[in-house]
């Protein structure tokens, strides 16, 4: 499989993401150092966070192919990153992850967890 993101997207992400980093597609569960409380909701909801490339992130133990390199992820969360037509666009000015058998979350939320000065 591969992750589509548009060049709105991109641009978006490339606000925070460099060169000496890698990016998470997070899925808010509550489980994990970058999720908090999880999502207690009926809706999916994900977060694209931003390390630094060195950083060891042993629960994202699964990568999908993108546009902008590799994207992990949790392997329990491929339900729905597994999926054909999985795209990060740009919908209301936000992130929006879809696929083939329509919107997952409306409302993903770029995360910047680098260490690395601004």
């Amino acid at each position: 499989m591969k992750m589509v993101i548009t060049a709105e997207a991109k641009a978006k992400i490339e606000k925070v993401a460099g060169p000496h980093t890698k990016l998470l597609l997070s899925l808010d569960d509550g489980v994990g150092p970058f999720s908090d409380v999880g999502s207690c909701a009926v809706d999916t909801s994900f977060d694209l966070v931003v390390v630094d490339a060195d950083l060891d992130v042993p629960d994202f133990n699964k990568i999908i192919d993108s546009n902008m390199g590799p994207v992990y992820y949790k392997d329990y969360s491929g339900q729905y990153v597994d999926a054909p037509g999985l795209t990060l666009t740009v919908q209301y000015n936000q992130l929006a992850l879809k696929n083939d058998s329509g919107l997952i979350d409306s409302g993903v939320a770029i995360l910047d967890k680098t260490k690395a000065p601004k």
